[in-house]
């Protein structure tokens, strides 16, 4: 394991989260892209997992830094998104939770575009 931060939290270990559990992180991530998560953004990701999961896969999201983040988000891309058409998939599924509240704002859009370059 990789120590992360001074308050040594750990990030996951690769076989720590599945794929739905990896997506609901990158989602709850993508929703903060505009300093706001809204309802239906937690609403949107919830529909597809379960609350239980969604709270615990949160809880870990607002302990992490931005490094951490990327981090984690660097390490299960190639386990779960390995190919450009799992990659487009993926995208797909952010561009729909960006619609979530109704509008895809600047910051969200440039989100998508670094998105683009790290998955």
């Amino acid at each position: 394991m990789i120590i992360l931060s001074s308050q040594d939290k750990t990030m996951p270990d690769k076989a720590e989260w599945n794929e739905q559990e990896f997506r609901t992180f990158l989602l709850i991530h993508a929703s903060h892209a505009d300093l706001e998560f809204t309802d239906d953004e937690r609403e949107a990701i919830v529909e597809s997992v379960s609350a239980e999961t969604f709270e615990e896969i949160y809880a870990r999201y607002e302990e992490m830094g931005e490094y951490e983040i990327i981090q984690t988000i660097m390490d299960y891309k190639g386990l779960y998104y390995p190919t450009i058409d799992r990659k487009e998939e993926l995208l797909s599924i952010i561009q729909k939770q960006f619609s979530a509240d109704g509008h895809i704002s600047k910051l969200e859009k440039s989100l998508m575009l670094f998105l683009d370059k790290l998955l």
